[in-house]
């Protein structure tokens, strides 16, 4: 049973995060969005390969939170079997144009901080 207290944070948290994501929207329209197509009208595109997946996978430290799979970056970096179908994923994704609607679902989180004038930490895992 939670205390008094811990509930009315969690509400709190739970009401400042529904207004952060339903105010949430695109702006096709938006100047920077149009000067980044001015300054690149034709962006190269290469597909993605196995190395660029380990290389990604190198940088990424072991134990990092999982995502939606719950497996730890450590063992994605040591099957490496699995990275040509990685790559193989990602340029499909890429090709298509479109994203399933599971991949991009996220939690966020909400970490008290010390200081600032925002006294939390928002932050979202997709």
């Amino acid at each position: 049973m939670q205390c008094e207290k811990c509930t009315r944070q969690r509400e709190s948290g739970e009401l400042l995060e529904r207004n952060i994501w339903e105010k949430v929207q695109h702006n096709g329209e938006a100047h920077w969005i149009k000067n980044l197509y001015q300054q690149n009208p034709s962006m190269e595109w290469s597909p993605v390969c196995e190395k660029d997946v380990a290389e990604a996978l190198r940088t990424t430290p072991n134990w990092k939170a999982p995502g939606r799979d719950r497996m730890a970056i450590f063992w994605v970096k040591q099957l490496t079997a699995t990275h040509k179908h990685i790559a193989a994923l990602c340029n499909k994704l890429i090709e298509e144009d479109q994203i399933p609607e599971w991949l991009t679902p996220g939690v966020t989180f909400l970490i008290p901080k010390k200081t600032g004038i925002l006294k939390i930490q928002i932050i979202t895992d997709l």
